[in-house]
């Protein structure tokens, strides 16, 4: 996540994606209730897994973070994704997603306040998410971080809605 470093939470790491993360990306994805609630919900294909990772390498040599894998301190298996994505309109939202064995374990709440202070350190604010008013799970991470609804319906074509934290 963080050019030649990487964050850490008592139980998580996010480290750079490297090349042979691709495939597991792909593994990852391969569920429906992982995929469902990502970009178009589709299963991540090994194309678009590589292009992911090569896009992540970019945007930390130019930004000097990102986006990164999800590592389980414990077993050290890649359990997810999560950093920060540039949408394309000049902004950055926090992203995340975790595999469906690693969900209702505290983890997702403790990745997200990860991030969280992350972005605070480096002044980036208001913290920006989007996602689907479908994905109960993801709101409610983000309403415990302290994100609030700010424009429902913001991402019209994927009908998702924006929440803000520090707005």
């Amino acid at each position: 996540m963080i050019h030649a470093s990487q964050l850490e939470t008592v139980r998580l790491v996010v480290r750079p994606f490297v090349q042979a993360d691709a495939p597991l990306l792909v593994a990852l994805f391969a569920d429906p209730d992982v995929h469902r609630f990502v970009d178009d919900g589709q299963p991540l294909t090994p194309d678009v897994a590589a292009l992911w990772v090569e896009r992540s390498a970019a945007n930390l040599e130019r930004f000097g973070y990102g986006t990164g894998a999800v590592v389980e301190r414990a077993s050290g298996e890649l359990i997810g994704w999560a950093g920060f994505a540039r949408p394309g309109d000049g902004t950055e939202e926090v992203i995340y997603g975790l595999r469906r064995a690693s969900w209702g374990r505290g983890l997702g709440k403790e990745l997200l306040a990860g991030l969280v202070a992350f972005a605070e350190e480096r002044g980036i604010a208001p913290i920006r998410a989007t996602v689907d008013p479908a994905n109960r799970a993801s709101i409610h991470l983000l309403r415990l971080a302290g994100f609030v609804l700010a424009e429902p319906g913001h991402d019209c074509g994927a009908g998702n809605d924006l929440y803000l934290r520090g707005a």
